[in-house]
């Protein structure tokens, strides 16, 4: 049984893997269009190529995901807290429609008062720039790390805001 793939197989793992079309995947890899169904379920069948093409989905998801915590760090490390000033000093004065267009990603606990006031716990920054950091670090792109960097000591775009 043949171990390696050809470059063609690994090109229509790839394409398989973007259009999600047996078919199209194959028409795409080069091969011909009137033969491209019974050439895309033939390398289907083989499981060197769905074990490929399960590698491709799984390295996608993992990639997703990680984007998705690195912009949920980022949001955390350079939020602004005026959406949650604006709702604790004039939380009467807004409908439930209004609350749910506040950005309020930031807080990570918040407490009713008696007297009807309100108590906000913020996410801490300084652990979100270190968890940052040694994501930063595991993925191993120091581009990234130094355009965080630059991000941190560069001045910031709110600075002549007359916002809270």
């Amino acid at each position: 049984m043949k171990k390696f793939l050809s470059e063609k197989e690994i090109l229509f793992c790839v394409n398989y893997h973007n259009c999600q079309n047996a078919k199209e995947a194959a028409i795409k890899t080069g091969y011909p269009a009137e033969k491209a169904e019974k050439i895309a379920q033939k390398l289907l069948s083989k499981k060197t190529i769905i074990k490929l093409i399960d590698e491709y989905k799984a390295n996608f998801e993992k990639e997703k995901m990680l984007n998705l915590a690195l912009t949920a760090l980022k949001r955390m490390i350079f939020y602004r807290v005026n959406d949650a000033v604006e709702l604790a000093i004039c939380h009467n004065n807004f409908s439930k429609q209004e609350i749910a267009k506040l950005d309020l990603f930031q807080i990570c606990e918040l407490k009713k008062q008696k007297d009807g006031g309100f108590e906000f716990k913020f996410v801490d920054r300084l652990k979100a720039i270190e968890t940052l950091l040694v994501v930063l670090e595991k993925t191993q792109n120091k581009t990234q790390i130094n355009d965080f960097l630059k991000a941190l000591t560069a001045k910031p775009a709110y600075e002549n805001n007359d916002q809270f």
